[in-house]
């Protein structure tokens, strides 16, 4: 037990750097984002009041304001406030040279992100410009104009990328081609798309995973044929099971849609790694909220999603409970509003969704206007 007890390590003093670091660490972990960021000024704040002496004796000083300014420009752009962001990680062009172009990139995303989205893509344009020869910087120009709506802009620096790669590096290859999918289905080219998602697969079979992206992209535009032949190839039985129900359930088929989502509704979710939400949506498009309530929380605590937080929201709804579903999606719509490009309201689909599953037309105006529904003549 001596032996023992020789070997553990000393956790740091409290108020000590590491501690008041491990601290910022906890707050963040359990969702203290206030204490965590008060926490985390406070350790910046005391190792920037350092002198240059102190620092030439305690170079791991150093390096520790870097990790916390790091650490802490993260948490504040996952809460969306971008400025103070960039306030915190400005610094870290000196504080870290040899790292400076990955501070300025991550500086200019955080700018597209503040909304000065032309300033931000011309820092990026300027970045992969000084290294012209680097697939990298075209890449991440080309991945955040493609998210900001600036198609030609995206396509051109990711056909640059893809120049400078070559074929002598596949996976790499396949990752662009992939990227190729993303920008073509955001620009409504689909067989485009398809043919840069089989050139990525065709690269990286391990990319075969994200064949749900390829059949819901198909679903969502109408071509079922070819999203079946997409969906046969999804090895994941609550994926593929919940598609093909609605596949069915777009085509007039009921009893086909309702055998596929009963044989999902079967399997355990807590065997798969991914497809939680077709599950959930698979138990609630039967009518019966009750399996769902029970196993959200559980699956929340290791898989949280916004859109499971929204289907948890239905099915409260289901359930005649409309203030915790209200509750629940303004909860999901905080975390969109954080998200790239920003969403105000909910997806429309899902009021279409809750719409077809909720029967009481007073919980259903209720709950309206957290969705982003197209009004008609007809107020549908």
């Amino acid at each position: 037990m001596d032996n023992y007890r020789q070997t553990q390590p000393t956790p740091p003093l409290r108020d000590s750097y590491e501690g008041i670091l491990a601290r910022a660490r906890h707050a963040d972990r359990v969702n203290d984002v206030k204490g965590a960021i008060e926490l985390y000024r406070r350790l910046i704040g005391r190792l920037a009041g350092l002198s240059d002496r102190v620092l030439s004796r305690r170079p791991d000083l150093l390096s520790l304001q870097v990790l916390a300014r790091i650490e802490l420009g993260e948490l504040l752009a996952n809460e969306g406030r971008y400025a103070e962001a960039i306030e915190v990680e400005q610094p870290l062009l000196e504080l870290d040279p040899e790292q400076a172009d990955q501070w300025r990139q991550d500086l200019a995303i955080l700018r597209i992100a503040k909304g000065e989205v032309d300033a931000g893509l011309a820092d990026l344009r300027a970045l992969a410009e000084e290294k012209p020869d680097d697939p990298w910087g075209w890449t991440i120009l080309s991945i955040q104009a493609r998210i900001e709506g600036r198609f030609a802009e995206s396509q051109a620096a990711l056909d640059r990328a893809l120049e400078i790669r070559g074929e002598s590096e596949p996976l790499k290859q396949a990752a662009l081609h992939y990227e190729r999918f993303e920008l073509f289905k955001a620009m409504g080219r689909l067989d485009e798309a398809l043919a840069a998602w089989e050139q990525a697969v065709a690269l990286d079979a391990t990319l075969s995973s994200t064949v749900r992206n390829v059949y819901t992209m198909l679903t969502n535009a109408g071509r079922y044929s070819e999203a079946q032949r997409y969906v046969a190839r999804d090895d994941n039985p609550l994926q593929a099971g919940f598609q093909r129900g609605l596949i069915a359930y777009l085509t007039g088929d009921w009893a086909k849609a309702k055998q596929e989502w009963q044989a999902v509704a079967r399997l355990d979710p807590d065997s798969f790694e991914v497809g939680h939400e077709c599950w959930v949506e698979a138990v609630l498009r039967l009518g019966d909220p009750v399996p769902a309530l029970e196993r959200l929380p559980k699956i929340l605590t290791e898989y949280a999603t916004p859109r499971l937080v929204v289907l948890w929201g239905i099915a409260w709804a289901m359930n005649r409970d409309p203030e915790t579903a209200a509750m629940l999606f303004q909860q999901a719509i905080y975390a969109l509003r954080h998200g790239r490009p920003p969403r105000q309201k909910l997806d429309g689909a899902d009021w279409h969704l809750l719409a077809s599953l909720v029967s009481d037309e007073k919980i259903k105006a209720g709950l309206k206007p957290y969705f982003a529904v197209v009004e008609t003549l007809w107020g549908r």
